[in-house]
Parts: C-alpha cells; sequence; structure tokens
C-alpha cells in the first residue's frame, strides 16, 4: 500500500474516531451531571437523621449508598450486552460492505487496486465478530450468575 491509498481509509477512520469519541464523552458527562443533581435533591429532601438511617435501612437506600459509594451508577448488564452486539453488528455489516466494494470494483480501471477496501472491510468484519462473540460470552456468563444468585 501506498501513501495515497491510505491517506482516505486513515483520514475517515480517524475522523469517525474522534466523532465517536466527543460523543460518549458528552453522554457521560451529561449522565454524570443528571446523577449528580439528582443525588443532591434526593439528600436535600432527607429533613432529620432518624429520616436518613430510615432511608439507608430501606432496599432503595442501601442501593442509592452503595451506587454512591461506587461513584456512579451500577452498570446495566443487559444494555452492555445489547449495546456490544450492536457494535458488532454494524461492524460486519461495514466489513461486509467494504469486502463485496473491493470485489467488484477489483476489474474496473480507476479502482484497480482495490485491496484498501479489502484490507478494511476484512478488519471490519473480524472487529464485528469479536464484538459478537464477546456479547455471547457476556451474556452466558451474566445467565450463569444469575442461576447461581437466585
Amino acid at each position: 500500500m501506498h501513501g495515497p491509498d491510505l491517506f482516505f481509509p486513515v483520514f475517515f477512520g480517524t475522523i469517525c474516531f474522534v466523532s465517536w469519541l466527543i460523543a460518549t464523552t458528552w453522554q457521560r458527562r451529561s449522565q454524570s451531571r443528571q446523577l449528580g443533581e439528582f443525588n443532591t435533591r434526593l439528600l436535600q429532601r432527607i429533613e432529620s437523621f432518624k429520616d436518613f438511617s430510615e432511608f439507608i435501612e430501606s432496599d432503595g437506600g442501601s442501593k442509592f449508598l452503595d451506587r454512591l459509594m461506587a461513584g456512579g451508577p451500577a452498570q446495566d448488564v443487559q444494555s452492555t450486552i445489547l449495546r456490544t452486539v450492536q457494535t458488532g453488528l454494524v461492524l460486519m455489516s461495514l466489513g461486509v460492505g467494504m469486502l463485496i466494494l473491493g470485489f467488484v470494483l477489483r476489474f474496473q480501471e480507476p479502482f484497480g487496486r482495490s485491496y484498501v477496501f479489502v484490507i478494511t472491510g476484512t478488519i471490519a468484519l473480524s472487529l464485528g465478530v469479536g464484538f459478537l462473540l464477546a456479547g455471547g460470552a457476556s451474556y452466558r456468563l451474566a445467565a450463569g450468575m444469575r442461576r447461581n444468585d437466585g
């Protein structure tokens, strides 16, 4: 691969990665801000030590205290697995599309060097399969933990 052949895939990948990084950072900051505001409002409603001790002894209060001590919301296993599977499906679709594009353009004159599409598609497809396998393994582990708990 020569420099000009690599420029567009690398440039596009960099733009996508930076966009994803900005979006996830903004989302996490927004969630943290909302959680902090909720916790502040909840603690302001507790007027006495007796109210506080009753709140802590309840199921909701103990979960609230655990979450507060852990530094954030408890990870929702189902949404994490779903996000992993979604990412895997998107990457697999991208990989298959790039592979098809590489093989179709292989015989056309201006796109004679379509191996850039084939290489990028293979990488995306491999990442997609990896995410799907990770989602499946997480699902099996979570199901096993749930059976052991109750």
